[in-house]
């Protein structure tokens, strides 16, 4: 499959001031980037028909929430048993990303938590599946870049 979809330095920018704020008004977009609000709309419209913009999402704080543990568990997982985890893991509401990767694991899980008892409990009950042959939990401590999707 040939991907045709071309943008330009505009569309990035575009893309760089809805990063930044989603919410902005294309009137206020088209100020700041010194062009008409009828193209940021056209573009953006574009940018979703052909899925480079997939959605627009809500970044919580997750501190404010209260939920302040985020660590990285890999997995080593029985490759037959790997659909079956997945689906598994895709249900708890606490899994943020789930990734299937190379070397010392199979998946990646980036998981947030209220506190250290529910992280454990995760690992003693929701990682007590069939299948799973190890795991290597990563506590993250502080960010020096944060993540644009959960603002940790």
């Amino acid at each position: 499959m040939v991907n045709d979809t071309s943008i330009d330095r505009l569309d990035l920018r575009i893309i760089r001031v809805l990063n930044q704020d989603a919410r902005k008004p294309y009137k206020a977009i088209a100020e700041e980037l010194g062009v008409s609000d009828a193209t940021v709309r056209k573009r953006v419209q574009k940018m979703l028909e052909e899925g480079i913009i997939k959605k627009f999402n809500v970044l919580l704080d997750y501190h404010k929430l209260g939920r302040i543990i985020k660590a990285f568990i890999g997995l080593r997982v029985q490759p037959p048993k790997l659909k079956d985890i997945v689906e598994q893991l895709n249900k708890h509401p606490d899994v943020q990303v789930l990734y299937r990767t190379s070397g010392d694991v199979d998946l990646f899980v980036e998981v947030i938590f209220r506190d250290m008892e529910e992280l454990n409990g995760f690992l003693e009950t929701e990682l007590n599946l069939d299948g799973i042959t190890g795991t290597v939990v990563t506590i993250v401590i502080g960010p020096y870049k944060r993540c644009p999707c959960t603002g940790l």
